[in-house]
């Protein structure tokens, strides 16, 4: 007699399922010694328990038994996701066409008629426990594929919204410097050809250095702020999470604002103490606080001595900083594009603009803040700032901003 040696690892496992005690035993004992496990069943409903409790590589079945036929078995192992993919080899004393087909349409796959010899039995066998691991073994590789696609696309996604991003930025950059650098540049322009052309009196000479030395730091800084809004395009969310106390952040903010005040201009002293801390990195909110006083600095007549108040509204999960002048209002227009980067202004009563709105806005936004201007009645503005505090977000602290993310459009 030819054994064939299967030499699984770990040995397949095989239910055996017969009514007829001696043909359970001979088949066994065979698969046993060619070093398959091994495990019997008298009736189908056994064999099904049996399977339920831990599955076999392989079920080896006997078409017709008392309580439930081989049939019924294999429809009932199909009809189920954890035991569909076994294979069902029928092993049967009926030689008909019809019953091969039977079996079949019941999902096996394949089938030994009786009387049958033991190396017929192993073949089949072999080959169907091999043709379940190159299926299984394929279907692995399938789902190590498609993780691997899954993984790439997202990779590839990320730098697809990288290079549209800087992509956007550069454009946007270049948008910035033909908006808002006409102004500082005309002055740059104006003065050096008047120096250049018939010497000027040095009274007038003073009068263009001042003109060029004003135009040439409002050129620098709006540089630097054209620069930091594409940075924290960028990069921005690098800085989501640091904390900062908000006392030393006003008096910084305080210090810097008594450069920017115009002569004549009233700056109260900033309530500096018991304001705890906030989300932020601190210089980039000192930068943002600083753009929004400024913007509110601009919006008073310098020639009027009008007056800037600060205002602090502290709550365990918020800071609202409010920057307040009485003397002058915006028109709806320009109060609904204050914060937008491309608005067309017109010209403020202490100058121009320039990106301090929008740069305040993205980067209160971007620490989970939010800003708005509001016009007060019968006359004055109010910027405000909500900053949260360390453990709470935007949407729990406030109502939620309903104009669009400020971004580089």
């Amino acid at each position: 007699m030819t054994t064939f040696l299967a030499n699984p690892s770990p040995p397949a496992s095989i239910m055996v399922v017969d009514d007829n005690p001696e043909n359970l035993q001979l088949l066994s004992g065979l698969l046993h010694l060619n070093g398959f496990r091994v495990r019997a069943a008298k009736c189908g409903l056994t064999a099904l328990h049996s399977i339920a409790r831990e599955l076999p590589d392989l079920v080896l079945l006997d078409t017709r038994m008392p309580d439930m036929d081989g049939y019924a078995v294999c429809r009932h192992l199909k009809e189920d996701e954890r035991t569909r993919g076994i294979p069902v080899i029928f092993i049967s004393g009926l030689h008909e066409m019809e019953d091969k087909i039977k079996a079949f349409d019941a999902g096996g796959a394949d089938y030994i008629t009786k009387p049958y010899h033991i190396s017929e039995v192993l073949v089949r066998v072999n080959t169907q426990l091999t043709q379940m691991r190159l299926q299984r073994s394929l279907i692995q590789q399938n789902e190590r594929l498609d993780e691997t696609v899954r993984y790439r696309t997202a990779e590839l996604l990320i730098a697809n919204d990288r290079l549209q991003l800087l992509s956007r930025t550069k454009s946007d950059f270049l948008s910035l410097i033909a908006h808002e650098l006409r102004t500082p540049l005309n002055g740059l322009l104006g003065a050096t050809d008047l120096v250049f052309g018939e010497p000027p009196d040095p009274a007038f000479l003073t009068e263009l250095h001042q003109i060029y030395e004003s135009s040439r730091q409002r050129l620098l800084g709006l540089l630097d702020d054209a620069m930091l809004l594409g940075q924290i395009e960028l990069n921005g969310r690098g800085v989501v999470g640091d904390i900062a106390d908000l006392d030393s952040v006003m008096r910084l903010v305080q210090a810097s604002a008594i450069a920017l005040a115009p002569t004549g201009q009233k700056l109260p002293p900033f309530p500096t103490t018991g304001l705890g801390q906030v989300v932020g990195e601190p210089v980039l909110l000192q930068k943002a606080l600083l753009c929004l006083l400024e913007t509110g600095l601009k919006c008073v007549p310098p020639e009027a001595g009008g007056e800037i108040t600060v205002t602090f509204h502290s709550e365990p999960d918020q800071v609202v900083i409010t920057f307040t002048t009485l003397q002058f209002a915006l028109s709806e227009s320009d109060l609904a594009g204050l914060f937008e980067v491309l608005a067309v202004r017109k010209a403020f009563p202490g100058g121009d603009l320039g990106l301090a709105p929008p740069l305040a806005k993205r980067i209160i936004t971007l620490l989970g803040g939010r800003v708005e201007a509001k016009n007060l009645a019968p006359i004055g503005l109010a910027l405000s700032a909500w900053l949260p505090r360390p453990g709470w977000s935007a949407n729990q602290i406030c109502p939620p901003d309903r104009s669009p993310p400020l971004a580089l459009p």
